[in-house]
């Protein structure tokens, strides 16, 4: 039986497709990459394997056409790849990379051209049309207005680019979300940029703080914006949009969104109930996993099988899909792993210890006062 591989990570390729449900999984984690598998659908998963153990990893990519499995770290980690895609063995490209903290990675393949995009923080975009062996910074993305007032609540206030998305059909147009500051639109391959500003009111507590894009594949004027002022909906290509959910709302601090494989009217929205200022609070994120069957307009929780409350925020969503069928993946900062099988009707908790998935300094809230000390300490942390 051919294995089928999926991966979880905050901010990398978080949707695959395969032959059948995935019996493969490789997530990223406070302490490197975690290999879990599987005999078959419905067998127990196990933890059978650690890589890049001294590296936060916040973001995994596998370029299917080379067979090459990428991975960005936070703290400076930098961009690190596996050249036979089992993560096994891995080596540095740092070539051309001089903000090597990375958070976000994104791989477009247009006929048999790979450019591989780097997000960082402090906010810059690098691109890579040699499969990571050398980078050049998108110098242009910063030469819009306002690159002044991007900045991120937690001290040093350093934004950094969250999210990357390609155009469904247009090669040329590419999409980068500054968290927080701005979502960038370019339609000739980033050598300029115009800000997508609408859905902002100056009035909201958040300044422009975009988490990420989806964009219907059958209709790409139809978007979705996860952003930490809630979800909001365009239907002219991200010129206009609608204010769907907002903070106060069961979610009011989404991060990931899914469109079913069989209707656009059908979507799956993660994350938390409120920001990251009162997981510190409430000591607990309140996560959760919504569907709407109507594009939006409502949401039902789908929580059967998940702890109440949820402690960890969920930080990694990923879809699975093969034909038939469907999977989804949860990771959490509390270091726990959820899967269902059912599109959400019930979730299998199969890994309690696999160590935090986590964006950059997310896990931190969910420490003791003693363990918080020490881990900011460690990353020089106000």
């Amino acid at each position: 039986m051919t294995q089928e591989t999926t991966y979880l990570s905050p901010n990398g390729l978080n949707q695959t497709h395969g032959d059948g449900p995935a019996t493969r999984m490789l997530a990223a984690t406070l302490e490197g990459v975690a290999t879990l598998e599987r005999g078959a659908q419905g067998d127990p998963w196990k933890l059978t394997g650690r890589s890049l153990n001294d590296r936060h990893v916040g973001s995994l990519v596998y370029e299917a056409g080379s067979g090459k499995l990428f991975a960005g770290a936070h703290a400076d980690g930098g961009v690190w790849v596996s050249d036979d895609g089992e993560g096994g063995d891995w080596r540095a490209l740092i070539n051309g990379i001089d903000r090597p903290h990375i958070y976000s990675l994104a791989a477009r393949r247009n006929s048999d051209r790979v450019t591989l995009f780097a997000g960082t923080s402090p906010a810059a975009l690098y691109r890579s049309d040699d499969l990571g062996e050398s980078w050049n910074e998108v110098k242009s993305m910063r030469d819009v207005p306002d690159t002044d007032k991007w900045t991120f609540p937690p001290p040093p206030h350093i934004a950094h680019v969250k999210n990357i998305l390609f155009h469904p059909s247009d090669a040329e147009t590419l999409y980068v979300l500054v968290e927080q500051g701005a979502l960038l639109k370019s339609t000739d391959d980033g050598k300029s940029w115009a800000e997508l500003a609408s859905y902002s009111d100056p009035d909201e507590i958040a300044y422009r703080d975009v988490h990420r894009l989806l964009m219907s594949s059958n209709n790409p004027d139809l978007c979705y914006l996860a952003s930490g002022e809630g979800l909001y909906r365009s239907n002219d290509g991200g010129q206009n949009w609608d204010h769907l959910t907002q903070r106060g709302d069961r979610m009011g601090y989404p991060d990931f969104l899914f469109f079913h494989p069989a209707s656009d009217d059908t979507l799956f929205m993660g994350g938390s109930y409120k920001n990251p200022g009162h997981w510190y609070q409430a000591r607990a994120a309140e996560s959760s996993v919504l569907r709407s069957t109507d594009a939006g307009n409502s949401w039902m929780e789908l929580d059967n099988g998940m702890p109440k409350p949820v402690v960890g925020a969920f930080e990694a969503m990923t879809m699975h899909q093969w034909d038939g069928g469907m999977m989804l993946i949860v990771g959490t900062a509390t270091g726990e792993i959820y899967t269902s099988e059912d599109e959400g009707a019930s979730w299998t908790l199969i890994d309690d210890n696999v160590t935090p998935v986590s964006k950059d300094d997310h896990h931190l809230p969910f420490l003791s006062d003693e363990e918080r000390q020490r881990a900011m300490e460690a990353r020089n942390i106000a």
